[in-house]
């Protein structure tokens, strides 16, 4: 996916929208998703660093810093123990409220399987919902033979997903199929933090964006409101005269939608459609209802197109959705481990997909007009 078009932010602009934004990076994994942002050129949403490592604080790039515990543990970090975050957000809560004072939508990326993360992020994400806003988590997960570090992570997973109004987790055992076979770790881990950059994107464009079909915040705002169970997050990008056909295959075998824990299903789903001023209204109602068909949407179904003529003949889709968490959830909602491609694009074959059969695929086969 081209940077260059992905962070195209002067096509939003958030100075003088009365909607106040800001992304937050909690602990190490959380620093490294903000800077990331920052050296992508990603800078019309302000950008927040917390953690109590006083060290690595001092070496992220961040627009705001707060060092959090430093009575508690010295600046010197949690030693992996979540108990110790939680208690260093605790201490501070008061300069967290500060931060998060007359802000209406709350990016948290955070890693849950370390101190800071796992201790934290569930207590700024109360503190955010309580302050009024609407708050999204991206959240890398340890490796699943880390044992006790993934452990640490599924009881902050729990913690989180009581108070974000949507919580994406990114398994580190998916950083394979993210990048491909081929690819080595560091690109892996950079197109993990791509995708969560193109969802941040995806979200901020459809606020302070005006566009084709216009959505606005009280909209997402109504749609989110208590939602905070499984989550499904997928992107799909197509390129040529089939680009939205292509857009739609892509994202039919994005890995994201092939992890264990993704809902199948999605009481609230947000599409949004990037791409050229040649896209018909015919082939965009064709992609609303095929995504709002594949994953058995509820009432609420939050769709905006936006023109870009910098993309030139590409097309994006991003897809997030969420869903009541409910013990026992029936096998048929959530999703299957990736199995081998069967049918795909070079391009999706070559990043090691998986598929799965479905009347989307059939969608994406028929030419859209």
């Amino acid at each position: 996916m081209s940077q260059q078009n992905l962070f195209n932010t002067t096509a939003f602009q958030t100075d003088g929208s009365p909607i106040r934004a800001k992304i937050m990076g909690i602990g190490g994994a959380g620093l490294s998703l903000v800077d990331g942002l920052r050296l992508d050129g990603f800078d019309a949403v302000r950008t927040v660093a917390l953690d109590v490592d006083v060290a690595a604080l001092s070496d992220s790039i961040a627009s705001e810093k707060v060092a959090l515990g430093r009575r508690l543990t010295r600046g010197m970090g949690t030693g992996g123990e979540p108990s110790l975050g939680r208690k260093a957000a605790e201490e501070d809560r008061t300069l967290i409220r500060k931060h998060l004072d007359g802000v209406d939508l709350i990016f948290l990326l955070a890693g849950l399987g370390g101190g800071t993360g796992g201790g934290v992020a569930p207590e700024v994400a109360k503190l955010a919902r309580d302050a009024g806003a609407l708050v999204f988590a991206f959240c890398p997960l340890p490796f699943s033979w880390e044992k006790q570090r993934h452990k640490l992570a599924e009881d902050a997973l729990a913690d989180l997903r009581k108070f974000a109004n949507a919580v994406v987790p990114l398994p580190n055992d998916s950083l394979l199929q993210v990048g491909g076979p081929d690819a080595s770790a560091l690109e892996c881990f950079a197109q993990a933090g791509r995708n969560v950059s193109c969802g941040i994107s995806s979200i901020c464009s459809l606020v302070f964006r005006k566009g084709m079909i216009d959505v606005d915040f009280a909209h997402i705002r109504k749609a989110f409101n208590l939602r905070s169970g499984r989550t499904l997050f997928g992107i799909g990008e197509g390129q040529g005269e089939d680009a939205l056909r292509q857009a739609l295959r892509d994202l039919l075998l994005c890995p994201m939608l092939h992890l264990p824990d993704v809902s199948r299903a999605a009481d609230v789903l947000l599409i949004t459609v990037t791409g050229s001023p040649g896209m018909s209204m015919a082939a965009l109602q064709q992609v609303a209802a095929g995504i709002r068909e594949e994953f058995k949407a509820g009432e609420h179904v939050v769709f905006g197109a936006h023109v870009d003529e910098n993309m030139g003949d590409r097309v994006e889709i991003c897809v997030l959705g969420a869903t009541d968490l409910e013990a026992g959830a029936p096998v048929a909602d959530v999703a299957p481990d990736a199995a081998p491609v069967l049918t795909a694009s070079p391009k999706a074959a070559k990043r090691g997909r998986g598929a799965h059969t479905s009347k989307l695929k059939r969608a994406a086969k028929r030419k859209p007009r």
